[in-house]
């Protein structure tokens, strides 16, 4: 397999306050992180989650995650949204924030109780189709993002940014943030070998049944960093029916941190 090189997509949604963007050069070639900062959002119209989980089986074949026991979660159109009546034919905010719930439970374990989800419905309008986003912060630095097809539910991307165990008083707007960030980009690259991580990308990707495919091909894409200094590998995966994910793991290569769907190619 052989490398490549792609710009990555930088997916903030206007609720974003600010945006930071970090290049970082290493030794062999141009290695890119992003840096996506998200501001404190306000809530508003928060509606119960009081309904049936297996309602959801219906939507594209949706199986509960293993394990998976509904969270007592709170529901907020998120004051960004550019909707706030989805159409009849597209997911209610229950049904949407859900299935959320459920796909940040099977990528991460976490479980929502007490939290509040934060969603964005967009119409088709002119796109092929609609679209919801779901947004939680499990504390300031410890966030998860989700985005799928507004109309079954079908995942497009499912993101977190930094980790249970970063301290609440990181400041991530100062020069030292900066420099422990190339620091940890420059060291991440030192370390890390091809030989071996696509065997264990792909261990990992059957293991946790993530793609619903055989894996053609794995193709490594770059290292980055978010905005609290943590540190991942970005892979782009071609499955069996030629469908393209972009999948990033954590340094060693254990965890996910970004999933999101391409495209299908023409082949």
């Amino acid at each position: 397999m052989s490398r490549k090189s792609s710009d990555p997509r930088n997916f903030v949604k206007n609720g974003f306050k600010s945006i930071k963007i970090i290049t970082f050069i290493g030794v062999s070639s141009l290695l890119l992180t992003q840096v996506a900062v998200a501001g404190e959002l306000k809530t508003v119209d928060k509606v119960p989650t009081a309904y049936n989980v297996s309602k959801l089986s219906y939507l594209v074949d949706r199986q509960i995650p293993a394990g998976y026991v509904k969270a007592n979660y709170k529901t907020i159109y998120a004051p960004y949204t550019q909707s706030k009546t989805p159409s009849p034919k597209d997911l209610s905010l229950e049904e949407a924030a859900e299935i959320a719930a459920q796909e940040i439970f099977k990528f991460s374990d976490v479980k929502l109780d007490n939290q509040t989800l934060q969603m964005s419905y967009s119409p088709q309008a002119g796109q092929s189709s609609s679209t919801w986003w779901a947004q939680v912060s499990i504390t300031p630095s410890y966030s998860f993002l989700v985005e799928m097809d507004g109309g079954t539910g079908e995942l497009i991307r499912s993101k977190y940014t930094g980790g249970p165990n970063i301290y609440k008083e990181f400041d991530m707007d100062t020069p030292s943030a900066d420099k422990l960030i190339s620091e940890r980009l420059d060291a991440g690259t030192k370390q890390f070998t091809l030989d071996g991580s696509y065997a264990k990308v792909e261990n990992l990707i059957t293991k946790k049944g993530y793609l619903a495919e055989p894996i053609k091909s794995i193709t490594y894409q770059w290292i980055s960093s978010d905005a609290f200094g943590v540190i991942s590998h970005t892979f782009d995966v071609t499955t069996a029916s030629n469908k393209l994910y972009r999948i990033a793991l954590s340094q060693d290569l254990t965890q996910l941190r970004d999933y999101s769907v391409l495209k299908t190619e023409n082949k």
